[in-house]
């Protein structure tokens, strides 16, 4: 009876399209309330209420629906149904250089290309009762330190991200940011068709399943890496974190947070 009355009055006060609501909700039947403020309804139906916020949009269960206000609530964070999950680094194949030099077919010449980190991991998940097997897709931000440029001899610190959605809008480490972009309502999920484990690189989900890929290492050129740091955030915080740095040099505490 609740829920009829309360899509009775969605309907009579014609927020269908509402762009600056709050809903009350929970991720399942046995999930904890959550209040997401800014939120557009797309659409409701027979037992599911799609919604949009940030340019993502997720459907959830009406019977998971408490509440809705037309007044806006700033701040929240989606909270959906797919379930936690632990990943394990097997190897990171960094490269010493950003470019890689291949002898020409037909010439004595080199050619050079821009130069890929390649990252292999396993993920294992771990649902609850009433959670999805889906997962979304692990972030991964990549920091690498070089050797100084020839004009001012200073090292520059390059940031890289998989997959696109993980973009940030900074040059400087911003934990907030990133933050910001895990919790988003863009970020994909991986279905695996129900398995609690898959390996791989850090790649990208396609029709015939999980297709490795690599992070290329644009604008490092042909100066020397020295050291990186990447940082792998799960289902909403951090779960890994892996330094490296060569030997003989000297990098510093937190070196990617100082620009």
């Amino acid at each position: 009876m609740r829920l009829k009355l309360l899509l009775v009055n969605i309907f009579a006060l014609n927020i269908i399209y509402l762009n600056a609501g709050t809903i009350i909700y929970k991720a399942n039947s046995k999930g904890k309330e959550n209040i997401l403020g800014d939120v557009k309804i797309v659409s409701i139906a027979k037992k599911t209420i799609t919604i949009e916020k940030d340019g993502g949009i997720r459907t959830i269960s009406l019977g998971c629906l408490i509440s809705y206000y037309d007044t806006n609530i700033d701040g929240g964070t989606f909270e959906d149904n797919t379930c936690d999950y632990a990943v394990t680094v097997r190897e990171i194949k960094m490269p010493e250089t950003g470019y890689e030099y291949k002898n020409a077919k037909k010439s004595k010449k080199k050619t050079k290309s821009v130069s890929e980190c390649e990252i292999e991991f396993s993920v294992n998940k771990s649902p609850e009762k009433g959670e999805s097997k889906s997962i979304r897709m692990p972030y991964f931000y990549l920091y690498v330190l070089t050797t100084g440029s020839e004009s001012y001899g200073r090292r520059p610190v390059y940031t890289y991200y998989y997959p696109k959605e993980a973009k940030i809008t900074t040059k400087v480490y911003d934990e907030a940011k990133i933050i910001e972009a895990v919790n988003s309502m863009k970020r994909p999920r991986i279905y695996n068709e129900g398995k609690t484990h898959f390996e791989g690189s850090v790649g990208k989900l396609t029709m015939g399943g999980y297709k490795p890929i690599s992070i290329s290492l644009k604008g490092v050129k042909g100066k020397k890496i020295i050291a990186y740091h990447l940082e792998i955030w799960g289902k909403n915080k951090m779960i890994i974190e892996k330094n490296w740095k060569k030997s003989n040099y000297k990098v510093g505490k937190d070196w990617w947070k100082r620009y």
